[in-house]
């Protein structure tokens, strides 16, 4: 993820407006009469179905009494005494006000999610609501606030109750008593200065005649209304459509929004506040593919976002560089089928996600016929995809590439070796400066255009990327795409296809960042011309997991079961690859280690075992959290492979495919970014 993108949130606001007075002491600004506070408001008309449905909703209600919110297809939260036990029920705690954080909640409050980033006086974490409702809240107050009203107190849209004009602990009541607050589907701002009142007629007149007592002008709830929100101050039952209207009483809550659309009237309106432009396509649970926006909140946890890899006729598969980012939870990211249905809980991974930093992994994923597939994120995240080259069979792709594996070799360690930039300026030992281009150079066996490497990012001194390609392609400063990403003092690794030259010395790519750090470059082999002893690839429609010593796996040297045991320091984990393959595609991933400096090491167990501690490495172990990349493992002979395991630590493997003598041919391509869910819409 290339350092200097920020993501923009932009809204079409109207300026406050002033009028200037000339006195005799010079010019003072006064108010205009549009930031008066609407004391006596008139009701808008409902919207049309048709109008609710496009989104666009400035000028009219959705509803004043919609029913519950589970009714329009919002989910269906729990109610204290509704599972047994008496009132309120095990797990219900009221705190005065609310049942917040009550152990009967925890699931019910684990799928709301917060503001990420501060809106005005508003801090991230304050809001609390669905991942749909969410950004209409988001838009009303980053809008009113752009335009001079001020949000002094309130703005927590999450609040486990029953209604105020009821009991808020809703004891001897039922769900329908609930307030939409308990659903995060209701906001309340600038409490003191927007009590919620009865008002009553004077001296026979009307009480919609009397002003309620509110800071609110027009023009911020009509601001709301076009977030799709209904305002307080119209009243409830006993409110009043208009000042001409005739009752004795009305109840007005003028601190009050609510949402009261359905799911698909939330996503409408969103879409059409930023532009009418549903930017990314998602598959729903009913298995539809659906046009979405998300603005400025990342997708949702359990999100299957769409990637068009815009890839040729004929294209079975691609090799893309995947990166999460802007997750605030740990989880898991992987490339899967868009037409199949897969588990909720994966029985595969590419990348491990953690809490406010951005993981790069490299897969080969299969495509549809229309050259798609799906990225799934189990926590809210947002996903970028770059496309590096795609598989093709012979008969599409008669001048495709084969693959050649060779037993891991390290060609760059800058903590010990010289390193040089392509001009052949030398330096002794690292770090390496930053914005300097190093070019790694490997006597390859055949004539080869790409170089598949294993890259590690070494104690950088500040958060930022780097960059694997063609040494001419590197200019100094940003790039245009990443192969990994860091933050200070990290070791992070991952695979990476370069596009690469022949050198009098061998095969030459170069790397590149804008951080000072040192590099390891470990080469797995390489693509080449078809030729005689070239490997094709072979695509598994669902990776399957080989090995998980937190449950139960079977080494096939020794062919013992072995369950709930985490691979011992120096211990070799051995393999074996499907009939016929000669290099198998994995995911590596490394869970629990509680001893620092591990990494595992994967190629054909003829190179690991009795070679003493590997010299390259494919995942570095990181203190209780996920560590995963892929690699690409010659096979023995015999059918068998193997990983080294460094320090304890749980071990996990996918196989994700396999190279022989028959399979899909590789059309190598500019690195091109086709996904970026950062980008508004």
């Amino acid at each position: 993820m290339p350092r200097g993108f920020r993501h923009l949130h932009s809204l079409c606001l109207t300026a406050l407006v002033v009028t200037s007075v000339v006195t005799s002491t010079g010019p003072v600004e006064t108010v205009s009469a549009l930031d008066a506070p609407w004391t006596t408001p008139t009701v808008p008309p409902r919207c049309s179905s048709d109008r609710a449905n496009s989104g666009d909703v400035a000028g009219c209600l959705l509803s004043s009494n919609p029913g519950q919110p589970e009714n329009r297809g919002w989910p269906r939260p729990p109610f204290p005494g509704e599972a047994g036990g008496g009132f309120p029920g095990t797990g219900w705690h009221f705190t005065g006000s609310s049942y917040n954080g009550s152990p009967a909640l925890a699931w019910w409050e684990a799928s709301f999610i917060g503001n990420a980033n501060q809106i005005g006086s508003v801090r991230p974490g304050q809001l609390s609501s669905q991942p749909d409702a969410l950004p209409l809240y988001e838009g009303f107050l980053a809008e009113i606030q752009v335009r001079g009203y001020a949000v002094r107190n309130g703005s927590g849209a999450y609040s486990f109750r029953c209604t105020a004009s009821t009991r808020k602990d809703c004891r001897g009541l039922t769900r329908d008593s609930l307030s939409n607050h308990a659903y995060g589907l209701a906001v309340d701002i600038n409490v003191s200065q927007n009590p919620m009142q009865t008002s009553y007629g004077i001296n026979g007149a009307s009480a919609c005649q009397t002003p309620m007592a509110t800071d609110m002008p027009q023009w911020v709830i009509q601001v709301a209304e076009k977030w799709g929100l209904y305002w307080g101050g119209y009243g409830w039952s006993s409110g009043c459509s208009s000042p001409s209207q005739v009752k004795s009483s009305a109840g007005r809550d003028p601190m009050h929004f609510e949402f009261n659309g359905t799911i698909e009237q939330a996503r409408a309106i969103l879409c059409h506040n930023l532009g009418n432009t549903a930017k990314f396509e998602i598959v729903d649970d009913d298995g539809d593919f659906v046009k979405r926006c998300f603005g400025p909140n990342t997708p949702p946890a359990e999100t299957r976002m769409v990637i068009q890899t815009d890839a040729p006729d004929g294209a079975t598969a691609a090799l893309v560089n995947m990166t999460g980012v802007g997750a605030h939870d740990n989880g898991y990211f992987v490339a899967e089928s868009c037409i199949t249905d897969p588990p909720a809980m994966r029985t595969w991974s590419n990348g491990n996600i953690r809490a406010d930093r951005a993981v790069a992994a490299t897969a080969i994923v299969q495509l549809d016929s229309q050259g798609r597939f799906c990225f799934f994120n189990s926590t809210a995240m947002h996903s970028i995809v770059d496309v590096q080259g795609f598989f093709l069979p012979a008969g599409s792709a008669p001048d495709g590439s084969l693959y050649t594996p060779i037993t891991p070799t390290r060609t760059i360690d800058t903590r010990q070796f010289p390193f040089c930039t392509p001009e052949g300026t030398c330096t002794a030992v690292g770090p390496i400066p930053p914005g300097t281009e190093i070019e790694s150079v490997i006597a390859a066996p055949v004539d080869a255009i790409a170089t598949v490497a294993n890259i590690t990012a070494v104690l950088p001194s500040k958060d930022g990327y780097l960059t694997a390609d063609l040494c001419s392609a590197i200019a100094p400063g940003e790039q245009s795409h990443s192969n990994s990403n860091f933050l200070p003092g990290d070791i992070v690794a991952n695979l990476t296809l370069s596009p690469s030259v022949s050198d009098v010395d061998g095969q030459q790519f170069c790397t590149y960042s804008q951080v000072g750090l040192n590099k390891l470059i470990d080469v797995q082999g390489f693509f080449a011309p078809a030729a005689p002893g070239g490997l094709g690839y072979n695509v598994f429609a669902t990776p399957s997991r080989i090995v998980d010593t937190r449950l139960c796996w079977t080494d096939a040297l020794t062919n013992v079961e072995r369950c709930g045991q985490p691979s011992a320091e120096g211990e070799i984990v051995h393999m074996k690859a499907p009939t016929g393959a000669k290099a198998v595609v994995i995911n590596i991933t490394t869970v629990d280690a509680n001893v620092a400096g591990g990494f595992i090491s994967a190629g054909p167990c003829s190179a690991i075992e009795g070679h003493g501690i590997p010299t390259f490495s494919n995942v570095n172990v990181l203190l209780g959290n996920a560590v995963a990349n892929t690699a690409i493992v010659p096979v023995d002979p015999d059918g068998t492979f193997c990983a080294y395991v460094a320090r304890p630590t749980n071990l996990i493997i996918d196989l994700l495919g396999t190279f022989n003598d028959t399979g899909l041919r590789f059309v190598a391509i500019t690195p091109q970014r086709v996904h970026d869910s950062r980008a508004l819409g």
